[in-house]
C-alpha cells in the first residue's frame, strides 16, 4: 500500500514537472503564434516535415501533401509562448547535447534547436539563436507525421 502512495505521488510530481505552465520568466520568441506562415521539423535520421499556412489553415507540404490537424500545429506553436528561468550564453554546447540536436524546429525565421535534458529539473535545453534555455520538456514532445495528417472524414 505505501510503494503504491509513494509510486503515485512519484508519477503526480513527474508529470507536474513536464507539463507544468511557464508562468514567468523570459520569453523564447516574441512572435505569436496567429503570426507564424510557416513550420519545419527536423529529426535526426527522418525526412524534414514542412507545414505551411494557406488560407488561414495549417497544409503539410513535404514529405506528403495534407490537411494537417490544427491542434497539432497548435501544440508545436506553443514553443512560441515558452518562457524561461534560465539563459545562458551558447559557448559550450555539446554540454547540453545541442552539437547534434535530435530535433530543430524553425517557424518562420526563428530555429529552436531541442538539446539533452537537465537531470535535475526534468527541463529540456533549447538554442535558440545564440542562447539556451531551459524549458518544460513537452515543447519537444512533436507530433508524428501521421498524427499531424487531418483525416479524410474533415476533422481539424
Amino acid at each position: 500500500m505505501r510503494t503504491g502512495l509513494l509510486l503515485a505521488a512519484v508519477a503526480l510530481l513527474a508529470a507536474f514537472i513536464l507539463f507544468k505552465p511557464d508562468s514567468s520568466g523570459i520569453r523564447l520568441s516574441e512572435t505569436s503564434a496567429g503570426k507564424a506562415k510557416s513550420i519545419r521539423i527536423e529529426r535526426a535520421g527522418m525526412p524534414a516535415i514542412l507545414l505551411l499556412k494557406r488560407g488561414g489553415a495549417w497544409k503539410i507540404t513535404a514529405p506528403v501533401m495534407a490537411s494537417a490537424r490544427q491542434e497539432s500545429v497548435a501544440n508545436i506553436l506553443s514553443i512560441l509562448d515558452a518562457k524561461s528561468d534560465q539563459k545562458l550564453r551558447a559557448a559550450d554546447i555539446s554540454r547540453f547535447g545541442l552539437d547534434r540536436p535530435a530535433l530543430k524546429l524553425v517557424i518562420d525565421s526563428e530555429a529552436f534547436d531541442f538539446g539533452m535534458l537537465n537531470p535535475v529539473t526534468g527541463q529540456q535545453y533549447v538554442r535558440k539563436g545564440g542562447d539556451i534555455y531551459l524549458v518544460s520538456a513537452r515543447y519537444a514532445l512533436m507530433p508524428s507525421l501521421a498524427e499531424m495528417e487531418a483525416d479524410h472524414a474533415g476533422t481539424p
